[in-house]
């Protein structure tokens, strides 16, 4: 009996030490937030701007959120609508807490978020305060959470996306070409309201214009009402729902950029729309490489333009684009691709 009462002693103390254990490791009052949740973003509707950038202030992102629902990366170029819902929605939003930094890494924690941390403050209805700022920082051990902390707090936190099993903070892009939209026409048939294609040869060109009522009118040198291919025009109109570039030409000199602009373009298509406003792209020739060996033209001679590919001025990015002609040879249309044979 008296050994029982023994055991029962020994292992209250037990429970208690290891209580004050775990009491002890936790972290104090004042060193975590209040609010684990208080990193994610609700309401995402109402944010209007995400600003990120690293310590250094090098490298910086404005995501504006524009009236018509659109956004815009650095007041320069159209957003990728779809990364930035993609942060916004799926990121943003969802970062729930998986439990604080173990105590023994938090020096070299902070030491990294101090370095290379991502500053991200988000704003809200316009609004000239941040609703929310805090820092992003490097991955766990496990790659399976990243450290998250507010300016000012001692503990980083663990966060977590519920159901991802990865890290998050590849997700806060600060490489502004990765924000920059592929699109360069994206305007259904019933948005556009005009499409003009213009040649250096005056007879190639052509305009299409909507009319009330699914009707069009279309001005050309060689297309009437007589021969006017109007099936062959209604679906050239539904080609330019979604038309992206292949990649931009990374050079640190503007001379490529100086050079085309100087030179005349083989086709200029202007798209003019509800949704978009006016899309206009310029497609130049591009010379052929080493690498396109075996490409010949009927008289074996080598070829020298890149059959595949094309450059292209995009009035909304000031970049030289490169542009596929798979993507792009189906609106590459001349006005006599229009006319009615059969009559």
């Amino acid at each position: 009996m008296q050994s029982k009462r023994y055991v029962l002693i020994f292992l209250a103390l037990v429970a208690v030490l290891v209580g004050l254990f775990f009491l002890k490791n936790q972290p104090k009052k004042g060193d975590t937030p209040g609010d684990y949740q208080d990193f994610a973003i609700e309401q995402t509707e109402e944010v209007t701007m995400i600003f990120m950038t690293n310590q250094s202030g090098d490298k910086q992102i404005y995501l504006k959120r524009q009236e018509d629902n659109s956004w815009t990366i650095n007041d320069k170029h159209p957003a990728w609508q779809k990364k930035v819902n993609f942060l916004l929605n799926e990121t943003m939003a969802k970062v729930e807490i998986q439990g604080p930094a173990a105590k023994a890494a938090v020096p070299n924690i902070l030491k990294y978020m101090s370095i290379n941390g991502i500053k991200v403050e988000v704003y809200r209805n316009n609004q000239k305060e941040p609703s929310k700022v805090y820092l992003v920082g490097n991955t766990t051990p496990s790659q399976l959470g990243t450290y998250f902390k507010f300016p000012g707090e001692n503990m980083p936190m663990i966060m977590q996306i519920p159901g991802f099993n990865g890290f998050v903070n590849s997700r806060y892009e600060l490489d502004e070409d990765e924000w920059v939209s592929p699109t360069v026409f994206g305007s259904s048939k019933s948005e556009i309201q005009m499409i003009e294609v213009t040649y250096p040869e005056a007879s190639k060109s052509f305009q299409i214009e909507t009319k009330p009522h699914d009707k069009f009118a279309m001005t050309s040198e060689v297309i009437s009402e007589e021969n006017k291919n109007t099936g062959a025009i209604k679906s050239y109109m539904t080609l330019f729902e979604k038309l992206n570039y292949e990649t931009f030409v990374f050079t640190k000199s503007d001379s490529l950029i100086d050079s085309l602009q100087n030179t005349s373009p083989f086709c200029t298509i202007r798209v003019k729309s509800s949704n978009r406003g006016v899309d206009e792209l310029k497609f130049y020739y591009k010379e052929s490489n080493e690498k396109m060996h075996g490409l010949y033209d009927k008289d074996g001679n080598a070829l020298a333009q890149d059959p595949s590919r094309y450059y292209a001025l995009y009035n909304k990015i000031d970049r030289v684009l490169i542009v596929q002609d798979y993507t792009f040879n189906k609106v590459l249309k001349t006005a006599e691709d229009f006319i009615n044979r059969t009559n």
